[in-house]
């Protein structure tokens, strides 16, 4: 694993009007619904206990806003919430601010490889090889300086980053990455 003796916690942020219509978000900086923010206060009731030793989130505002609900709910100033470019969300390409079916009538062969569970670039998006790269450094780069060699460790992002976290961190193939399950907006998943 590649943060030994940390508890990980991997929660996604909450839904957003763009997760609400179906729109792929990517890099785009949507904030929260309404119903995020809620679902953000009850995700932060949910992981006070125990007290997590670092909130790592995406810069994303809707990532932010979720991990600002969650330190708050664990009794932490929401400005020690350590926030990084490295956890965003896959770079989705033209397909950001796009719904499934936009994606599927003007890239129908890229729509079919994405269904297909192919995690590779293609048609602009980054691949999750790339994410799990980036968002595993800043991971092992925030627990290397960390005071504490172990304790909870949550991190506040997105679906397919999630997706390559989980499945670099548990040493699965890149290959079986896409049959991961995900959290739903507004959960999370422990590992270690």
């Amino acid at each position: 694993m590649a943060v030994p003796d940390w508890e990980v916690v991997l929660a996604r942020h909450g839904a957003t009007e763009w997760s609400h219509a179906g729109r792929f978000c990517g890099h785009r900086d949507v904030p929260l619904s309404a119903a995020g923010r809620t679902q953000a206060a009850e995700l932060g009731r949910a992981l006070r206990y125990p007290q997590p030793e670092i909130i790592l989130s995406s810069d994303l505002r809707r990532a932010r806003q979720t991990a600002e609900a969650v330190a708050d709910a664990a009794g932490i100033d929401p400005g020690q919430v350590i926030l990084s470019r490295g956890l965003r969300e896959e770079f989705l390409g033209s397909w950001e601010g796009r719904t499934r079916a936009e994606v599927a009538t003007a890239s129908p062969d890229g729509f079919a490889r994405w269904r297909s569970g192919e995690i590779g670039p293609f048609d602009g998006r980054e691949g999750l090889v790339p994410v799990a790269q980036r968002a595993v450094a800043v991971l092992r780069a925030h627990t290397a300086r960390s005071p504490r060699s172990s304790g909870r460790l949550v991190v506040v992002t997105h679906a397919n980053t999630i997706m390559a976290l989980a499945g670099s961190l548990a040493g699965i193939r890149h290959e079986q990455w896409a049959d991961l399950p995900c959290p739903a907006p507004a959960h999370a998943m422990v590992l270690g």
